[in-house]
């Protein structure tokens, strides 16, 4: 947020009125501010003395009370429901199977439901028999999904899971965390059995080129609507690709940057439009996710917008021509020479675009190629509600360091931002002073500014973006001052 400067931190000298309402003693508030000020716990005691000593009748608490909750044991409640499932289980005896199942268990963590399933009395194993239940599945080898999925689990836990399933084919979305534990084998043979999946994510060291080859050839391929894949290295984007291929109806998709090259997302991008008869692919969501050495080329997210001219979220780990040499944007910097501009294709459906670095290992984008990339990427895309963009920083350790190289400055690249942005959120960006001020933003109600900068510049940078947008609140508005922070 923005805060007032350090020497007006302090607090104001107190006023004689407020000194002197310092002095007036505590028992001279009123009886109802006092009792007001008592926890329950303190309230519940000293009636409960009040009436053991007679200062408070009985008759008069037994007034404030329905005649239903004045006996010594509450009544029942009513059946809920057409029919009662269930017997011997107290209250839940008089709610209704449907009640129970759609409007409870079926909004708690898949591994309680299972709890509630198996490890209760016998009353409760009718709810293996509810398919709202089971149709989402989550697993992990390392129990970090634990309180979503069902806790650690290895590839026989797995296979006795599906097992126990009535129905694997009812199961709709399934996450599997594979870790070390859960074993390839495994994971082949659950994906084999549910053949109705629209929503798949895999992750893991343990999903390998025959698991996504194996998932190719399944009859759920066709039917997957979203698609997460977060692999290892050793997992090839040729085998991913088949994958993908074979899921021409997806709307969702996540992947590592590794598997997401330049060649992938054409061949995506074209068996998609060859399944629909010509038509655009349905893609609205791409994540290009971390992944050791893997980045987006600039080449690559140019081309995004003829790709899939559907999106309306794109989340980039990392944009750069080279990751680990001495400049990250050779495309850029190649056109600028020849005096071309760098050109994006649009995207006229995108509302979230979220860019995590520009940066490369060993080296900072440059302030004209920051000017060029960034300013046609703001262009191309007219109908943004939520832009987030962080530069990063380059390596500067190691026992051979490269030389630091200075955070590019953004000048005039964001003159461009559409009137329908929301949200904007700027890191690592050295900001010149008039870089927001050829804004027209009157939808803005979010500003984060963090390391763009010397603090009082950026302060006053917020301030007038302030002013000039009528909805934008100081309390949503966060400004970091530079801290010149490098990995």
């Amino acid at each position: 947020l923005i805060s007032r400067p350090a020497g007006l931190n302090r607090l104001p000298a107190m006023s004689k009125r407020a000194a002197k309402a310092r002095l007036v003693p505590a028992s001279a508030a009123p009886t109802a501010t006092l009792v007001a000020r008592l926890s329950r716990q303190d309230l519940e005691r000293l009636l409960v003395r009040s009436v053991e000593s007679g200062a408070v009748h009985r008759d008069d608490v037994l007034s404030l009370l329905p005649e239903a909750k004045q006996q010594a044991e509450l009544p029942r409640l009513k059946h809920v429901g057409v029919s009662a499932a269930r017997s011997g289980t107290g209250y839940f005896d008089d709610i209704d199977d449907d009640l129970l199942v759609k409007m409870i268990l079926a909004k708690m963590p898949s591994d309680s439901r299972f709890v509630c399933a198996i490890s209760t009395c016998k009353a409760w194993r009718s709810l293996r028999d509810a398919p709202e239940l089971w149709s989402d599945i989550v697993v992990s080898s390392t129990g970090s999904l634990s309180r979503r999925g069902w806790g650690v689990m290895n590839g026989t836990h797995l296979l006795k899971l599906v097992a126990w399933l009535r129905n694997p084919g009812g199961v709709h979305s399934l996450s599997v965390e594979a870790g070390d534990s859960i074993n390839p084998d495994a994971i082949k043979k659950a994906l084999a059995a549910m053949p109705s999946l629209t929503s798949l994510s895999l992750s893991g060291k343990k999903i390998t080129n025959a698991v996504l080859t194996h998932m190719a050839k399944q009859p759920a391929a066709k039917k997957l609507l979203r698609l997460s894949l977060d692999a290892s290295g050793s997992v090839h984007a040729a085998d991913a690709l088949k994958l993908l291929e074979a899921a021409p109806n997806l709307t969702s998709l996540s992947l590592s940057s590794h598997l997401a090259s330049d060649t992938s997302l054409m061949q995506l991008a074209a068996a998609a439009a060859a399944a629909r008869g010509g038509g655009s692919p349905l893609l609205s969501e791409l994540r290009l996710t971390r992944s050791f050495g893997g980045t987006c080329s600039w080449r690559c997210l140019s081309r995004l917008g003829d790709l899939f001219p559907e999106l309306e979220l794109l989340h980039v780990h990392n944009v750069s021509d080279n990751h680990y040499g001495d400049t990250c944007a050779a495309s850029i910097t190649a056109a600028l020479a020849r005096g071309a501009p760098f050109s994006v294709a649009r995207l006229p459906r995108l509302r979230t675009l979220q860019i995590d670095e520009l940066c490369g290992f060993t080296c900072n984008l440059g302030s004209d190629e920051l000017e060029s990339a960034l300013g046609a990427v703001v262009a191309a895309c007219p109908a943004l509600q939520s832009l987030s963009v962080t530069h990063g920083a380059m390596w500067t350790g190691g026992s051979n360091p490269a030389p630091w190289q200075p955070l590019p400055t953004a000048t005039r690249c964001l003159d461009e931002l559409p009137a329908s942005l929301e949200k904007l959120s700027l890191e690592q960006i050295t900001l010149a002073p008039d870089a927001l001020k050829a804004c027209t933003l009157p939808r803005l109600r979010s500003l984060r500014l963090r390391d763009c900068g010397a603090e009082t510049e950026m302060r006053t940078l917020a301030a007038e973006l302030t002013e000039a947008c009528p909805m934008l609140e100081e309390d949503k508005v966060q400004v970091h001052a530079y801290t010149g922070r490098r990995r």
